[in-house]
């Protein structure tokens, strides 16, 4: 059987500890990236996939030249 648990840094010694009583084993994984970022931040991240999409891009000498021009 698998059970994921989360908990905070402060009890992993004790979740290690029956762990071993109960002869479990942990994995610790790191949490996936995405589900941690802010709403506004998905939605930006969103919004430039979309523009990729419909091939609305800037080479990296035309942001050159904008930035300069500012």
């Amino acid at each position: 059987m698998r059970l994921v648990i989360e908990f905070d840094e402060q009890y992993k010694n004790l979740f290690y500890e029956i762990a071993k009583a109960a002869k479990a084993t942990i994995i610790e994984e790191e949490p996936d990236f995405w589900t941690e970022l802010p709403e506004h931040v998905k939605v930006g991240i969103k919004k430039g996939q979309e523009q990729v999409r419909n091939g609305q891009t800037k080479s990296y000498e035309e942001v050159k030249k904008i930035l300069a021009n500012r």
